[in-house]
C-alpha cells in the first residue's frame, strides 16, 4: 500500500487497550532485538498490564490512529512527560519493548532477555542525561499496523508528539533501531547518538553453547533521535556562525586579498 490513509489522531481509553496489544505485538518484525527478547504468546498479557496500568497517568499519553471511514485502530503511540521537577513513573523514561522484557521476566537479571532490556534501557537513560534538558517528552513507543504501512500513519503520530512539544517549547528524545530512523529524520529530529549491540552476546546458554552452529544474530544499530527546543536551536546557530571555518584556522591574512 503505497499514499496517505485518512485517520484521526484521539486519546486513548482502556476499551482499547486489547486492540493496541494486538497492533504493538504484530508491528516489529525487522527488530531482531525483539525477537530475541519475548514472544508475542508471553507478552501478551503484559502489554495490556502495562497500557492499563498508566493509560490514567497523567505523565504517560497514550494516542490513537483511528481511519476517517471505519473507524479501524491502525497505529498509535505513546510518549513520557519527564517534568524539570517532580515525580515521573520509570515508563516514562523507557521503550516499550524492554520495559515489557523486564516486567515479563520480573526482575530475573539472570536470564539473558533481561540483559539486552537493560542494557537498552541504561543506554536510553544515560543519553537523555547527556543530551537532553530536565524536562523533555520521550517516545516510549510509535506502532502501525503492518497492513497500514508506508500510508503516512507513524508520521501523524510523532507530528502530534512534536506539535505538543513545540507548543510549550519542550525537547523530545527517541531511542530507535536504525531500520526505523527515517521517521524522525522527516519530522525534524536530529542525531544525538548511536550505538550497536552485538545480539549474539544476549543468547540463550544452549545457543552460545553451539558456536559458529548456532543461530547468529549479528550487529543491530540503534539511533538516539532528538528534537530540539527552540532555545537550543538558536544556541546551535549561533555558534555554527560564529565559528571559525576549519579551511582557514592557522592561516595568515592575505595582504593583497587575493
Amino acid at each position: 500500500m503505497h499514499g496517505t490513509l485518512d485517520v484521526n489522531i484521539y486519546r486513548a481509553h482502556h476499551r482499547h487497550v486489547g486492540a493496541m496489544a494486538h497492533v504493538f505485538l504484530n508491528s516489529f518484525d525487522l527488530d531482531g532485538s525483539v525477537k530475541l527478547m519475548y514472544t508475542k504468546d508471553e507478552t501478551w498479557p503484559v502489554i495490556q498490564e502495562i497500557l492499563h496500568d498508566y493509560m490514567d497517568d497523567n505523565k504517560i499519553e497514550f494516542r490513537l490512529a483511528v481511519t476517517q471511514d471505519l473507524g479501524l485502530i491502525v497505529g498509535w503511540m505513546s510518549f513520557g512527560i519527564v517534568p524539570e521537577t517532580g515525580p515521573a513513573p520509570q515508563f516514562a523514561f523507557n521503550e516499550m519493548t524492554s520495559w515489557a522484557t523486564q516486567r515479563l521476566l520480573r526482575g530475573n537479571k539472570s536470564d539473558h532477555r533481561f540483559r539486552l532490556a537493560a542494557e537498552l534501557e541504561d543506554r536510553s537513560r544515560n543519553g537523555q542525561s547527556q543530551y537532553m534538558l530536565s524536562h523533555r517528552l520521550v517516545i516510549n513507543t510509535i506502532v502501525t499496523d503492518p497492513d497500514y504501512r508506508r500510508l503516512g500513519v507513524a508520521g501523524k503520530l510523532l507530528r502530534f508528539a512534536v506539535d505538543r512539544a513545540q507548543s510549550t517549547d519542550w525537547g523530545i528524545w527517541a531511542q530507535t533501531p536504525a531500520v526505523y530512523v527515517g521517521l524522525f529524520w522527516r519530522n525534524g529530529f536530529h542525531e544525538a547518538g548511536a550505538f550497536g549491540l552485538d545480539l549474539n552476546a544476549f543468547k540463550p546458554l544452549e545457543e552460545v553453547a553451539k558456536g559458529i552452529h548456532g543461530k547468529q544474530l549479528g550487529i543491530q544499530t540503534w539511533r538516539q533521535m532528538k528534537l530540539s527546543t527552540r532555545a537550543e536551536l538558536l544556541l546551535e546557530r549561533s555558534a555554527a556562525e560564529t565559528a571559525e571555518p576549519a579551511s582557514t584556522r592557522g592561516q595568515m591574512p592575505d595582504p593583497m586579498g587575493t
